[in-house]
């Protein structure tokens, strides 16, 4: 769920290149942070604790995110305004409803995640190629042609 509101979000977010930041990367990195709190959840298994380290957890994870961005801000503009935001959805969501889930005590059948992760990517694919840099026409340089002149009066 958390990787279909920030495909969505992605939208209208000015990304620092279309290339490397659309849909189809926030979508895989979204999935990707469910999954390892997924893979997480489980290895703490038994411990009182467990929701407070989760969430500390993914705390630290987004300020790491966060950090990278800053960071990434030297070398790419918008870096920072475009990644966290989607990183606080990302953490935000997946953390809140891995909580929320617990509490209310739902265990959701296996098609209903696969479901959702099937939406997640098929919008993740589908909407990467709406971005918000003005794209033109990709074309080749217009064809030169050479001409080799044949002079025996010019020097050697």
């Amino acid at each position: 769920m958390a990787a279909v509101a920030a495909v969505l979000t992605n939208l209208p977010l000015e990304a620092p290149t279309d290339t490397y930041f659309n849909s189809a990367p926030v979508m895989a990195g979204a999935l990707a942070v469910g999954l390892g709190a997924g893979v997480f959840w489980r290895a703490l298994d038994g411990r009182g604790r467990r929701p407070v380290i989760l969430l500390v957890s993914m705390t630290l994870a987004f300020g790491l995110v966060t950090v990278a961005a800053v960071a990434g801000e030297t070398q790419l503009e918008r870096s920072v305004s475009y990644i966290v935001p989607l990183a606080a959805i990302v953490f935000g969501l997946t953390g809140a409803l891995t909580l929320l889930l617990l509490h209310a005590n739902v265990a959701l059948p296996w098609r209903v995640t696969g479901l959702a992760v099937l939406l997640a990517i098929s919008l993740g694919i589908a909407l990467a190629g709406q971005g918000d840099q003005q794209s033109g026409r990709l074309e080749l340089p217009p064809r030169t042609t050479s001409y080799v002149i044949l002079d025996s009066t010019l020097p050697d």
